[in-house]
């Protein structure tokens, strides 16, 4: 039962309840008050029982068993970054006396309230995790870095990477490292990947959506990334980055930014990459998408169905899209707080296809966990999506963390 069809039952007892007690005599007015207390609470229990907490949004979890909670979006820009942009007088740039960063023209995002969230490195991210009882968070350069040229790129890739793994050596076992590259050059891309994985015990590489025209990333000059992914057996995370479609334009962040804007371009790199063959070339591969998948829970039936009434000899993919995401592509929970949305993709996907994730700062951590906790999910269910999926999927380190075995539901 919802929340609505729970309060009209509280509200159907609580008429019956007055019904009774209007025509009771005057000596048993106690016990009608006592009925409906009783009621009343019934109403409040079976809304306990439902979501395992108190009502309150925060939730009480002191009746469900603990369980690790791995943070797959937690974002993070370097001071490198911040100055290369501010000398560059083409977008991509920052400007201080704005606090905001243009990426193309009518497209300028105001950044200085996150900046110190992104920047921080210590004490401040750690105390933000713990607030929303998050135990790892996997930390990613976020969106800007692939947009430079190709010589300001590898140097800011590289130190953007050195400071991520400094953050994992400062705080063993609450931090994991994804590494951006400087794909526009892609033989430094490659090494870049390899001395993340090897050297620095990196899990991960994050790629945007789009690298402001330069090219698309199904081109086979990006092909060589990919085949090192897989080689070093490390997943593909495809974060949305700026759209420059002008169709996107003329009305703001709202149109072109994370509301829409980002998942339209994410979704339609992502097809790309499928009818490429990219998955077929690498069958062993993983990808991750953000935000619930991007639509593509929604989509599925439809993609499968109409992608090949005719043209499709331009596709170079063995098998249908759907195969993919339940094969090569994982979803993650980031700044989808959607019942309606996990639910259609967990009927879509299944539960083991979908992985935790907060899109710090850009999104409250604490809500980020709290939706998943006031979820009438079952324990196991839960456990699935906060850790397990990454554990069994990924390998995912538990860093010696025991977990309390689920009971079945």
């Amino acid at each position: 039962m919802n929340e609505r069809g729970a309060g009209m039952k509280k509200n159907e007892k609580r008429a019956e309840c007055k019904r009774i007690s209007g025509v009771l005599p005057a000596m048993a007015r106690l016990a009608a008050v006592l009925v409906v207390a009783v009621l009343f609470a019934g109403c409040v229990g079976e809304q306990v029982g439902q979501t395992g907490q108190t009502g309150d949004f925060l939730g009480n979890q002191a009746e469900r068993p603990t369980v690790m909670r791995i943070d797959f979006e937690n974002h993070f820009k370097s001071e490198s970054f911040f100055a290369v942009l501010s000398e560059r007088g083409v977008p991509p740039y920052y400007r201080a006396e704005t606090g905001s960063i243009t990426w193309a023209e009518g497209q300028t995002d105001p950044i200085d309230k996150l900046k110190p969230a992104l920047m921080n490195m210590g004490e401040d991210r750690l105390r933000s995790m713990d607030e929303a009882g998050i135990d790892v968070a996997v930390i990613s350069a976020s969106v800007g870095v692939e947009l430079l040229d190709p010589a300001e790129s590898i140097e800011v890739a590289r130190q953007s990477n050195d400071a991520i793994h400094e953050l994992t050596q400062k705080y063993p076992g609450r931090f994991l490292g994804v590494a951006i590259l400087p794909v526009k050059d892609v033989e430094a891309a490659v090494a870049e990947l390899e001395r993340c994985v090897t050297e620095l015990g990196f899990v991960g590489w994050q790629v945007h959506s789009n690298f402001g025209g330069f090219a698309e990333l199904d081109d086979e000059m990006f092909r060589p990334i990919f085949r090192k992914a897989a080689e070093l057996g490390v997943y593909v995370y495809l974060h949305p980055g700026t759209p420059l479609d002008a169709r996107l334009q003329g009305y703001g962040y709202p149109l072109y930014g994370a509301a829409f804007g980002y998942t339209v371009d994410t979704a339609v790199t992502t097809l790309r990459l499928i009818y490429s063959g990219l998955f077929d070339e690498f069958p062993e591969l993983t990808m991750i998408l953000g935000h619930l998948g991007e639509t593509f829970p929604f989509l599925m039936e439809r993609i499968d169905n109409r992608a090949y009434i005719f043209g499709t000899e331009l596709l170079k993919n063995k098998e249908i899209p759907s195969y993919y995401f339940r094969n090569n592509i994982l979803v993650t929970t980031s700044g989808n707080a959607s019942e309606a949305a996990l639910n259609c993709t967990i009927e879509v996907f299944g539960i083991d296809r979908i992985l935790f994730a907060t899109d710090h700062p850009f999104e409250n951590a604490v809500e980020a966990v709290a939706f998943l906790d006031n979820l009438p999910l079952s324990d196991e269910a839960r456990a699935s999506i906060f850790y397990r999926n990454a554990v069994e999927k990924l390998n995912m380190p538990l860093f010696g963390r025991t977990q309390p075995p689920i009971p079945a539901q």
